[in-house]
């Protein structure tokens, strides 16, 4: 896909009630600085709803990816979502990790959210404009929040993007804690790549490992749920800076995810703390090392191929996806997906290699990817 895209082709306009139209960044030879517009700002009211947030109209894409930012520890959703033609998608709040009911599905925000809203042949055409609101959560019970003394602000920033790529290249960073067995091994990272970029093969993406970095000590037990994933982002927090297509993963201790109300704590495999990832604390994806039950017993001998396919299933939500079928019997919205896929929830029960076309689009639609340069 061509990022950033060219000025005169599109042209995107929050029409916030109050706020002017946004003004461009643009560097000193009038290129954009970054792929990420700033179209405008709004605020949360009393009742836990934003103000509304209207795109105008603009060239044929086959996406518009939405970046929000708002205060530290609030968490929201995107709660209305309307295209130009009065086609609805999204219609209030509802209560969990992500939006159940939606014909849109999305998750859960805390502090900052990447939203990806795709063109779909008469469904939804965000190109045609967009009507948008967003709505606060509980960030412990993930439950509708009104609050009517605490009103704070947004940040609406968008990307356009023009086409789906039908191949396409996902920058990879490695952050590795001695509570890892790829510690220190080199050799072991580059068969990981391998056998991950024969993972993601069917959907068109192809991994890049652009560096490997070596974690001072975190704790043993990273405890986090959707609401709260501050135990997470503390285990990177002084990784240096980079690029804002580049995806952190990072490898290292044991992943329990200790939900406050539903409980009791459960080891993972492997977690990504919002789907699209691309934004807010702890924005990447993270491997456990350790083995939850077995202290002091070290790092866990996770077989490669093992790894590299839970890698594969995380970076399918990072990128977009949802589980092919939720615990609960939920499904996906795509067409070409049963349990059997590898974005089953429980990655060994999938008996299928690969992810299906429609996944592949997905995740080939996200704006951390770069198009291929090139044949393979």
């Amino acid at each position: 896909m061509s990022r950033p895209v060219e000025l005169a082709k599109v042209t995107l306009a929050a029409l916030l009630a109050g706020c002017a139209e946004a003004d461009l960044a643009v560097d000193e030879d009038g290129a954009l600085a970054s792929a990420w517009l700033e179209v405008g700002a709004t605020q949360f009211e009393g009742d836990g709803e934003s103000g509304r947030v209207t795109i105008a109209a603009q060239a044929p894409l086959a996406a518009l990816a939405l970046r929000i930012t708002t205060a530290p520890g609030v968490c929201f959703q995107l709660s209305g979502a309307v295209d130009g033609a009065g086609r609805t998608v999204i219609d209030g709040r509802s209560a969990g990790s992500f939006c159940r009911d939606c014909e849109l599905r999305t998750s859960v925000a805390v502090e900052a959210g990447v939203f990806v809203l795709p063109v779909e042949s008469g469904r939804f055409a965000p190109d045609t404009g967009a009507s948008l609101r967003f709505a606060r959560v509980d960030c412990q019970t993930l439950t509708p929040l009104s609050t009517p003394d605490d009103r704070p602000p947004l940040r609406i920033d968008a990307q356009p993007v023009e086409v789906v790529p039908e191949r396409a290249t996902i920058d990879l960073r490695f952050h590795v804690a001695d509570s890892s067995i790829l510690f220190g091994d080199d050799d072991r990272q580059r068969e990981l790549i391998a056998l991950l970029e024969q993972e993601l093969a069917a959907s068109g993406v192809a991994p890049r490992l652009v560096e490997s970095r070596e974690l001072e000590e975190i704790p043993a037990t990273l405890r986090f749920h959707a609401g709260d994933v501050s135990e997470l982002a503390a285990a990177f927090a002084g990784a240096p800076p980079k690029d804002e297509t580049t995806v952190d993963v990072v490898f290292g201790g044991c992943l329990l995810y200790d939900d406050p109300v539903f409980g009791p704590p459960r080891a993972v495999n492997g977690f990504t703390p919002r789907i699209p990832g691309g934004a807010g604390p702890a924005d990447g994806v993270f491997m456990p090392g350790l083995d939850c039950f077995a202290e002091g017993a070290g790092p866990v001998d996770i077989p490669l191929g093992a790894q590299a396919r839970v890698l594969a299933h995380e970076l399918g939500h990072y990128l977009g996806l949802y589980h092919a079928v939720e615990a609960d019997g939920l499904a996906d919205p795509l067409d070409d997906t049963d349990a059997d896929n590898i974005m089953n929830p429980r990655t060994e029960l999938a008996g299928s290699l690969g992810f299906s076309p429609s996944q592949g689009r997905v995740m080939r639609t996200h704006p951390a990817v770069r198009a291929a340069e090139g044949p393979r």
